[in-house]
């Protein structure tokens, strides 16, 4: 206890100094970037003159190399397209230095960042090394557009990584498309905790200046973007309200699930994991997951569903608080944790799951569509668009927890039904997830920005 609050302190002073520092080194990088103007419009001009129109392009985004690896890699080949030569996957300020070829034309790799940025971050200087870290990864890309003749950027989210693609084309005029992942407004309103730029918001005596220059920053590159993709309604809606103009938004589904899951066959289904039936939540364990709702719904229907489990596949931050609660349910015998799991292991206990409890929108939700299980989910984000009450799965009131806990004992005595309305599901996410179709919606946005670049 002692320990813990030792720490807590430790971190405080440490971010006291953290914030005055990185007031200094604004315009230590600021004179940076005037000072490589020079080279800046050298490399445009090389950029405009050898590259601009190139069919190859780069995908800004930031990942866990461990988490990749664990996924697969061929989740990853639906960002293949005809319309493309090349497309590398970079993660520009990653703690390791991989490369990784996925196929002929598709490569997977991540640059280290210098090591003076990863001690601050080590220290706790994180908002000074953050300005570091993300102006030399500039630059970094930068030359690298310019040497491997890149003519595109995809920026996979709308903070850092689409920053970068703004700040790129700042320098060499080159076109960037921004993937906006999701509505973390909306997310911020119901949780009370910042997403994107945590530090921007820790600032002293800015607080109230912070969500305004958060949105400013998450709005910049949209603005200029060459097109804003949006996943569902609300990620559009996100979009727009942050400045993307109408006619640079469209609209396109995921497509980079497991190959596993878009070929299942409900028909031939893998050998079951267990004997007893059970509802299957998937996720990370995280806030905005809601894993803690889950077992709150499941203690109420045990008590009516006596030979069903709950399994609960997934990892994070609130795996501790999980595990807690779990204990102290009274049919904690009955919840199963299985921790992170491979994308085979999900598989089989997807396949055979009574029913899936996908309360926010993410993969997990198309995944059990895919499978052709029934799907309880919050009437929240862009689920409704996928989960339509009782046609293709079944809706419950945001956070009411009763009435998850009833349609679960719904499913479990309705099940005839409940496989039928799992079959339409698989049939929706089929149609609406259509490998193929997506790539042919990207193909186009591809052309139509080097197009006008060329031009």
């Amino acid at each position: 206890m002692i320990v813990k609050k030792a720490e807590k302190i430790l971190i405080k002073i440490v971010r006291v100094f953290d914030y005055p520092i990185l007031v200094l080194v604004v315009p230590f990088c600021l004179a940076g970037f005037l000072f490589a103007r020079p080279w800046i419009l050298k490399q445009r001009k090389i950029w405009n003159q050898s590259v601009k129109g190139s069919p190859k392009a780069l995908m800004l985004r930031g990942f866990t190399v461990e988490k990749v690896d664990k996924r697969g890699y061929a989740q990853l080949l639906p960002f293949r397209n005809p319309s493309l030569e090349w497309i590398g996957i970079l993660d520009a300020s990653n703690v390791q230095q991989i490369n990784i070829k996925i196929a002929d034309d598709l490569y997977l790799f991540t640059w280290r960042s210098p090591k003076f940025v990863r001690v601050m971050e080590e220290i706790g200087f994180s908002a000074t090394a953050i300005l570091f870290r993300e102006t030399i990864a500039v630059f970094k890309i930068t030359s690298y557009c310019v040497r491997e003749k890149i003519g595109l950027l995809r920026a996979y989210k709308h903070d850092y990584p689409a920053l970068q693609a703004y700040l790129v084309s700042r320098f060499i005029k080159i076109p960037f498309i921004v993937d906006i992942i999701g509505n973390f407004e909306l997310i911020r309103k119901l949780t009370g905790n910042v997403y994107y730029f945590r530090n921007l918001n820790r600032l002293p005596f800015i607080e109230n200046f912070a969500r305004p220059a958060t949105n400013w920053l998450l709005g910049l590159p949209l603005r200029h973007a060459a097109r804003v993709l949006g996943r569902d309604k609300s990620t559009y809606e996100h979009a727009f309200s942050l400045g993307a103009p109408v006619e640079k938004l469209a609209f396109i589904r995921l497509s980079n699930f497991n190959s596993a899951f878009k070929s299942y066959n409900p028909e031939r289904p893998p050998d079951k994991p267990a004997s007893y039936p059970y509802f299957l939540f998937v996720g990370r364990l995280v806030e905005i997951k809601f894993p803690l709702d889950v077992i709150a719904a499941f203690d109420l229907a045990a008590a009516h569903l006596p030979e069903y489990r709950l399994v609960i596949i997934g990892d994070g931050r609130l795996g501790k608080k999980v595990r807690q609660r779990i204990e102290l349910s009274k049919y904690k015998d009955r919840i199963v944790l299985l921790g992170a799991c491979s994308s085979d292991i999900v598989l089989n206990w997807t396949a055979h799951a009574k029913a899936a409890i996908c309360l926010l929108a993410g993969y997990t939700v198309v995944e059990a569509m895919f499978c052709g299980i029934p799907v309880i989910a919050y009437f929240f984000d862009g689920l409704p668009e996928l989960v339509i009450d009782r046609y293709t799965g079944y809706i419950v009131p945001f956070r009411n927890i009763n009435a998850l806990a009833e349609k679960m004992i719904y499913v479990s005595r309705n099940f005839e039904e409940a496989k039928i309305v799992g079959m339409r599901g698989h049939e929706l996410a089929h149609i609406s997830f259509d490998q193929d179709n997506v790539r042919e919606k990207e193909s186009m946005y591809y052309k139509q920005a080097l197009t006008e670049t060329s031009s």
